[in-house]
């Protein structure tokens, strides 16, 4: 049985126990559909799943967070290697002489040592059982990574096309203010208004020329930190497209929040991780507890040597038994530092519930307001439009002043960018309630293309 398990993990040598298979080659298995990451700087018009792609494809994030997952994997092939026996070879040659007895002779040896731990009283088990626990750590992490990323690359995509609207907005603005100026030159220039109007105008023109310039500033900074999450922030030469299925289904809204939160504490994977987290650490004090035990172990070797005239082979196989009777109290120390780390896990695991269940609170209600708020970013925009229209419309005729003209205006330009804001906020503030609750998927990003397929 032992020479046939050496023979199988010899053909299999890079993974005998085939614990590095668990971890999936893909970064995100269970979240990205499969598909081959296109690595090349993105050019043109992106949309919100590419962009997403490219950031769970490209961004170091998911990359350390996959191999943390492959560490731990290696980690629990070590500790099932401390259940097969360990074998090993010596070898020596040599040349002799002395002056006393002139002639030179050659010497050799060979050994071959063979140990085999029978019982440690629980010792492997509680390593074998912390390796696994942390390799389901790991890997719930490694989720969480990858879908924390996912969120940032939407809540960047969504900021910058709000960034790149206000730069509209503000162009508007601009436009509205120099409209505004003409008129009140014209009218200066007919002897209907004083000078004052013009200066008052070309003094707003010139702030509304000063936001559009901020504006530019902002959505360029904004386009830099999308490209950072997709690889490279110098890699900016690509634009972004809305598109309106992303993101467009309206959560139900009728479940209580605290419905939302007991899905969540079972779904969330940063959760799952602290739960491995505290049975890793409880493996760790059943392992200090074992290492103040005996133990029991069988051990075999065998040596030739031949010095010339004197040839001998040897050997000998046994049992030896370690009893460990005072180790200076390290082995207490052990044990109460492994059950303080047991209980720190215990400590963390229960703050990331409490902020599952904050995350979930806050996108919630985030998503109630934001869903209010959009309802009414319509009619605030058409009476702002016509408001504006009429004002401007008086004052070129003469019946109006210019100080209504600049307040509608700017009533306008305000109530665009809250629409604005409103429309791709609630799309942020749906991804945020998903992510709260377990739920971020690839239909969020293509839910046309995947009903399909359920």
């Amino acid at each position: 049985m032992l020479l046939g398990l050496l023979v199988s993990s010899a053909a299999s040598a890079a993974d005998p126990f085939g614990v590095l298979d668990r971890v999936p080659p893909s970064r995100a298995p269970e979240l990205r559909p499969a598909a081959v990451c296109d690595t090349a700087a993105p050019s043109g018009p992106i949309t919100l799943a590419e962009a997403v792609e490219r950031a769970l494809c490209t961004n170091p994030a998911t990359r350390s967070a996959w191999l943390t997952a492959r560490l731990r994997a290696a980690e629990l092939g070590q500790a099932y290697s401390a259940y097969l026996p360990s074998l090993s070879a010596s070898g020596s040659a040599s040349r002799n002489g002395a002056r006393v007895l002139p002639n030179d002779y050659s010497a050799w040896q060979l050994g071959l040592d063979a140990q085999y731990l029978l019982v440690d009283f629980g010792g492997r088990a509680a390593q074998r059982d912390a390796a696994e626990a942390l390799l389901a750590a790991a890997r719930a992490s490694q989720d969480a990574s990858v879908r924390q990323l996912y969120l940032q690359t939407v809540t960047a995509y969504f900021n910058l096309l709000t960034a790149q609207g206000a730069v509209t907005v503000a162009r508007e603005a601009e436009t509205s203010a120099l409209a505004a100026l003409n008129a009140a030159t014209a009218r200066v220039a007919a002897g209907t208004a004083i000078p004052f109007d013009r200066l008052q105008a070309k003094t707003v023109y010139t702030q509304r020329q000063i936001d559009r310039i901020r504006a530019e500033g902002e959505a360029e900074r904004m386009q830099g930190e999308l490209a950072a999450l997709m690889g490279d922030a110098r890699q900016t030469g690509f634009s972004v497209i809305d598109s309106e299925a992303a993101f467009s289904q309206t959560p139900d809204l009728s479940t209580k929040v605290d419905a939302l939160i007991d899905a969540a504490l079972s779904r969330r994977p940063d959760l799952r991780a602290a739960e491995a987290t505290v049975l890793a650490q409880r493996a760790g004090v059943r392992s200090a507890k074992a290492a103040g035990k005996p133990s029991l172990s069988a051990f075999y070797d065998a040596q030739r040597q031949d010095g010339g005239s004197l040839a001998a082979t040897s050997s000998s196989v046994g049992i030896n038994l370690t009893i460990p009777l005072f180790t200076g109290y390290r082995n207490t120390y052990q044990i109460a530092a492994a059950q303080t780390q047991a209980d720190l896990a215990v400590a963390e695991r229960d703050r990331v519930a409490n902020q599952v269940a904050l995350d979930v609170w806050r996108a919630y209600y985030g998503v109630k307001s934001e869903t209010e708020a959009d309802s009414r970013s319509a009619d605030l925009v058409e009476s702002a439009v016509a408001a504006e229209k009429l004002a401007l419309g008086r004052y070129q005729a003469g019946l109006g002043i210019l100080l209504d003209v600049l307040s509608a205006q700017a009533n306008l330009a305000q109530a665009r960018q809250t629409q604005l804001q409103t429309r791709l906020g609630l799309r942020v503030a749906r991804a945020n309630l998903a992510q709260a609750i377990g739920d971020l998927s690839w239909d969020w990003l293509e839910p046309v293309q995947q009903e399909g397929t359920r």
